[in-house]
């Protein structure tokens, strides 16, 4: 028998696990490549979201103190709005009150009785704490979507008398985000709007 004239189609052992490790690479490359796509695309909604919320928010808050001016910033759960105007000014708190009798304050709502309460920021400050900001009686301004970790508002006369709002807040926990991506999609949001000088 010629030994030369025999032709074998196969496929060597070394030749088949470089293949598989060529193929695995490209195949991971793929995957964290679409992996990091994903969480690009999920932190600009996330972003998104956010700031819709923030406009919103703000938007309501403005309209309300130029339109019926500032009364009152309380950081005690047990003050009320009051109308005495002396001690109105140089004040800072996460309760705010307009003369129109509207209080925003950060609330987190009660299980049992499904009433916004009004919380502190301590009681906000876990990942999985949904707070919201909300308008008395029960009224939340900011949707599911976000979760308000810090709420202050602080309260200056020049000429004009301002109120100037810190909200630090995250991505809810009980919606579609990772727990790694709430951590990295904290926004910290401050601004202030002024009463009409006239």
């Amino acid at each position: 028998m010629n030994k030369s004239k025999i032709n074998i189609n196969a496929f060597t052992l070394v030749e088949i696990l470089v293949s598989i490790t060529i193929f695995s690479i490209m195949f991971i490359s793929i995957m964290w490549i679409y992996i990091i796509s994903t969480d690009i695309s999920l932190k600009s909604d996330i972003n998104r979201l956010m700031q819709e919320n923030i406009k919103n928010l703000s938007s309501k808050i403005y309209e309300d103190i130029r339109k019926d001016w500032i009364i009152w910033v309380s950081g005690s759960h047990t003050d009320e709005c009051n109308f005495d105007l002396s001690s109105k000014f140089y004040k800072y708190g996460d309760k705010l009150c307009t003369k129109s009798g509207n209080i925003y304050y950060l609330a987190k709502k009660d299980l049992i009785s499904g009433q916004y309460l009004r919380v502190s920021a301590s009681d906000c400050s876990g990942i999985a704490d949904n707070c919201v900001i909300a308008m008395w009686p029960n009224e939340p301004l900011t949707n599911s979507y976000v979760a308000i970790k810090d709420l202050k508002f602080y309260l200056s006369k020049d000429y004009v008398p301002k109120v100037t709002m810190n909200i630090v807040l995250q991505p809810a926990t009980n919606k579609w985000v990772k727990p790694d991506l709430i951590k990295e999609s904290k926004l910290i949001f401050q601004t202030t709007v002024s009463e009409r000088p006239f």
